[in-house]
């Protein structure tokens, strides 16, 4: 089983609550970034960026807003999958289940801090890549996931004494069994991802995303805060999610960007989420935004050949009239590149949407929608 057939529906009403930057964003810059360079790997065609170090970015009323949203039963109902007993993913929840969400990461403002730290003018990839949401699974297994709560619970005293004990140890660097970990060493499926942590982190032990770098080593970077944000330049970088202890929960959100320029190299894939998304849906908006893609480089080659040959008209014809050009305006040897280019990422677009074969990834994760009606 690959897919969940949904009852459709008309488009998503509004939010509830309207995106504000002055309420919704506490945004503060990154102190630092760590470019590819720092972690030994070769350059990107996008950008130097590997990874930003943790940053503010959503007000308490936005991650209140987010939970709410991500966690309605209609978004559980309809967009919950598992891995397996200690993790769950709420995938494609926006617009339709979450209209706040799908404004928040489309606003301009938005757009513009996460491409700013990238070094690149960023987008998301599409509609259904907007929060990815990660679950880490605690006591009260899978159904309690659908208890999840609006305020993310505090620390106690208890959580605090176990981060003290922790951070006393004597070996500080956590359990690196990758089997373990809640995401194993992957390269994400888009360009860039953002990445924030939507639950209380203050006493959290581990629970870093940890890098590979070129000379085989790794390092980690430290986990978000409540609301903290880090950028990371996945589909180059190789990198894990290391679980976390000492808290009730652990909830963070990715959200998958691409160059803005249609230009830029995309090499996005679809293997690391064919098996927890519904295909019907992913696939169409898989297909449009590359087809999309191709018809906006198709039309700045078709300008820029149209402006060459104005060019060559007016330097070859007295009365610069079109229609027997003497001079030379295509390059056959350039156009005959840029078609197998685009051949390419033609047969790359058909090639990521192979049906989910029954022991590819985790096909059949799927939560069942509940018995009530799904709006």
């Amino acid at each position: 089983m690959g897919s969940i057939s949904r009852p459709s529906s008309p488009s998503p009403s509004p939010p509830s609550l309207q995106f504000d930057p002055t309420k919704h964003l506490s945004y503060q810059p990154p102190s630092s970034v760590i470019s590819l360079a720092d972690v030994s790997l070769p350059p990107s065609p996008i950008s130097p960026v590997a990874s930003s170090v943790p940053f503010p970015l959503l007000s308490q009323s936005a991650i209140h807003e987010h939970r709410k949203e991500l966690f309605s039963a209609d978004a559980l109902n309809n967009c919950l999958w598992h891995k397996r007993p200690d993790v769950a993913f709420i995938r494609g929840a926006a617009p339709r289940y979450a209209p706040f969400v799908h404004q928040f990461w489309t606003s301009p403002e938005v757009l513009a801090i996460v491409s700013s730290i990238a070094g690149e003018d960023l987008v998301p990839v599409m509609d259904y890549e907007i929060c990815h949401t990660n679950v880490q699974v605690g006591e009260g297994g899978l159904e309690g996931v659908r208890n999840t709560p609006v305020v993310p619970p505090l620390s106690t005293e208890q959580d605090r004494l176990g981060f003290e004990r922790r951070m006393k140890a004597e070996v500080l660097e956590g359990d690196d069994d990758d089997s373990k970990a809640l995401v194993s060493w992957h390269r994400d499926s888009h360009p860039f991802v953002c990445v924030v942590m939507l639950s209380n982190s203050e006493f959290m032990t581990d629970g870093e995303t940890e890098l590979q770098k070129g000379d085989g080593t790794t390092m980690k970077v430290r986990s978000p805060q409540m609301g903290h944000a880090v950028i990371l330049q996945g589909r180059s970088v190789s990198h894990i999610a290391r679980p976390a202890g000492n808290m009730k929960e652990r909830i963070t959100i990715v959200t998958s960007f691409r160059p803005r320029d249609p230009r830029l190299y995309d090499d996005s894939s679809n293997m690391n989420v064919r098996g927890v998304s519904t295909l019907n849906e992913l696939y169409y908006q898989w297909t449009s935004y590359r087809l999309r893609l191709l018809s906006e480089r198709f039309a700045i080659e078709a300008q820029k050949l149209d402006k060459k040959y104005e060019d060559n008209v007016a330097k070859t014809d007295s009365e610069g009239r079109v229609g027997l050009c003497r001079a030379e305006t295509v390059d056959v040897n350039a156009v005959r590149k840029l078609m197998a280019e685009q051949v390419r990422y033609m047969e790359r677009t058909v090639f990521e949407m192979r049906p989910v074969e029954d022991g590819d990834h985790f096909a059949k994760n799927a939560i069942p929608a509940m018995d009530e009606a799904v709006v």
